[in-house]
């Protein structure tokens, strides 16, 4: 009896990695799209160009052909520019490694798919240890501003660039007084966000974090209420369960407060998204489809919230990315659960 059941996964499996496609220039020739409830399900995800900096047209076709297939709309480049790497045709003199058709290709790619981008700009791991350090907050402002004027100038009117990312993630505990969150606001997001602004009026977006360690709920009510008198349009909000930063059975409550801070006696009229963690960090292995649920059961009730973004897509529900067999196996039961929603 067991073989036939080991037997019988194994064909699921398989089918499950044949259905997606694989990252090679091979033509797809499905266009299947699943539309779900933007209030049940993942409608999104962040990517990067970590080993996929001479990524094709095509492959990236197949990467957002897959996420179609599961209700994905929209892809959130966490950044164009990291350390020391720029991932389009930039002369900027911060970073010396380019990678000058790497945007330009997913780009492409989103247009093809039918995929909104969000573009992040520049960012550099110095900002752990320089969070409240104006001086260094001004000058990768400035860092940002660069990129974004680059960007600009090329792709400003591709219609699949839908909005801007800001890559650095704030949180009370580095933040932790009105005055500290202003510093934040005035020498960082809103010389970034001011500048974006002056172009068009695509959206600017930030991912916020915390740990429940460290941070109550009602500290971060607070600490949502000063964030939201930036100048941004989506504030996102990390859920931390992959990175055991909060349990299961706290993140509703700490969901609840976050979005009273940014809705309850302010003058905040943007959006307020979910970035669904879909990973483990410890212990390490494969992330169980009634985890994903239940992280969708807790958050997505809270009133304000419109979209719920994952991080990320390839490296956990993809067959061909890093999760292997892993990622198989959670894509395929995610599946199964948002067609158990139509």
């Amino acid at each position: 009896m067991k073989k036939l059941i080991y037997y019988f996964l194994s064909v699921i499996l398989i089918i499950s990695v044949c259905s997606c496609s694989k990252h090679t220039d091979e033509v797809i020739t499905k266009d299947e799209t699943i539309v779900v409830d933007a209030k049940k399900a993942l409608t999104g995800t962040f990517v990067d160009f970590w080993g996929k900096e001479s990524w094709s047209k095509q492959e990236w076709e197949n990467q957002f052909q897959e996420m179609k297939e599961i209700g994905m709309n929209t892809a959130i480049i966490q950044f164009v520019s990291y350390g020391d790497n720029t991932y389009f045709n930039s002369t900027n003199t911060f970073t010396t490694t380019k990678y000058p058709n790497a945007l330009s290709s997913l780009l492409a790619a989103a247009n093809a798919k039918a995929i909104s981008v969000f573009i992040g700009l520049y960012f550099n791991d110095e900002y752990w240890d320089n969070q409240t350090n104006i001086d260094w907050l001004k000058l990768h402002a400035d860092r940002c501003i660069s990129i974004a004027t680059e960007i600009n100038s090329q792709f400003g009117k591709d219609p699949a660039f839908k909005g801007w990312y800001i890559p650095h993630e704030p949180e009370p505990n580095a933040y932790n007084s009105a005055e500290l969150v202003a510093v934040f606001k005035d020498n960082l997001v809103n010389k970034i966000s001011d500048k974006l602004h002056s172009f068009d009026s695509k959206p600017v977006s930030i991912a916020a974090f915390f740990n429940s360690g460290l941070t109550s709920p009602t500290r971060l009510k607070d600490f949502m209420t000063e964030l939201c008198k930036c100048n941004l349009q989506i504030i996102m909000l990390q859920d931390g369960v992959g990175v055991n930063h909060v349990a299961l059975d706290q993140v509703g409550t700490y969901y609840s407060e976050a979005d009273n801070g940014l809705y309850e006696n302010t003058s905040y009229s943007g959006e307020f998204w979910t970035d669904l963690e879909t990973f483990s960090e410890a212990p390490q292995g494969a992330v169980t489809i009634d985890r994903i649920k239940s992280q969708l059961l807790a958050e997505m009730p809270t009133s304000h919230i419109t979209k719920a973004v994952s991080y990320q897509y390839y490296s956990d529900m993809c067959p061909t990315g890093p999760g292997g067999s892993d990622a198989s196996w959670l894509r395929y039961y995610y599946l199964d659960f948002i067609k158990s929603l139509q």
